[in-house]
């Protein structure tokens, strides 16, 4: 896994509260990692051939003018979280999703909203949050619950992935936290020592000073059970599993929609 000197972390920006949850989040992401902020409003109404133009006699009034603000208020909201981040705005004429999807190139990570996005409601609750991250050229945050968590790093064990354990351990060292391990369903206590064994062994390998704190078994597929699991966790990360044949969709298994849609805590979708 590559890192740029420093990542450029692109928001999704849009008027609710769940985005200005995401931009602080982003915010004191990017602080954390050294990271620029980059921030996007899809705007979708030239599309739908409004007129977006000011209305006479009204400065400021006109749905052109309304983007600008709600990208320059995004931006303040950024520097009262970190006021040593480097911030770039921009507004993107067209649909949200094709927005996004362009605007994670060249990007390290993407960040949204949980909920409230109108549009993008869909996006982000069920597969189709999955179907962006497997588009996306960078993983994908999905910004919900407590975004000032301080306990540890989430980690939901995945049988092949390297790049979620690896994505974990890097958080967990920016961070200074240690990883919680979660495993899944049916797994016996003797199989999840021996996970959690042999996950701390190779952390230790390339990350020395993160620990693997401790793991849990997920009692079933519900999310909420899950999450609980981990429930002090100051992001939880998850695998995104491919689809076959090539289609660039990510598989959608129902552990992972369930996080999505009930988690407490910020969530990692790493790419594979």
């Amino acid at each position: 896994m590559t890192h740029t000197a420093a990542p450029k972390i692109t928001v999704g920006v849009f008027d609710a509260d769940e985005s200005d949850q995401a931009v602080r989040w982003a915010a004191r992401h990017a602080a954390t990692v050294g990271g620029a902020l980059h921030l996007v409003h899809a705007f979708v109404w030239t599309e739908l051939d409004v007129n977006v133009d000011p209305i006479s006699g009204m400065p400021g009034s006109g749905f052109r003018s309304a983007a600008d603000t709600l990208l320059r208020e995004a931006a303040e909201l950024a520097r009262e979280r970190a006021p040593e981040v480097e911030i770039t705005t921009e507004v993107i004429d067209g649909n949200s999703v094709p927005v996004l999807v362009h605007a994670s190139q060249g990007s390290d990570l993407l960040v949204l909203g949980g909920r409230g996005l109108g549009r993008l409601m869909t996006l982000i609750v069920g597969s189709k949050s999955l179907a962006l991250a497997a588009r996306a050229h960078c993983p994908v945050v999905v910004v919900r619950g407590n975004i000032d968590g301080d306990g540890p790093v989430g980690l939901v064990h995945h049988e092949t992935s390297t790049e979620v354990v690896a994505r974990a351990a890097d958080l967990a060292e920016a961070y200074g936290r240690d990883i919680h391990l979660v495993v899944r369903p049916g797994t016996s206590p003797e199989q999840a020592q021996e996970i959690l064994a042999a996950t701390a062994q190779r952390i230790a390998l390339s990350h020395p000073s993160v620990f693997v704190k401790d793991v849990a078994v997920a009692t079933s597929d519900n999310a909420k059970q899950l999450v609980e699991a981990s429930e002090n966790a100051s992001v939880m990360v998850v695998a995104g599993e491919r689809g076959e044949g090539g289609s660039g969709k990510i598989a959608a298994p129902r552990q992972l929609v369930n996080v999505l849609r009930y988690a407490n805590t910020p969530v990692w979708i790493e790419r594979e």
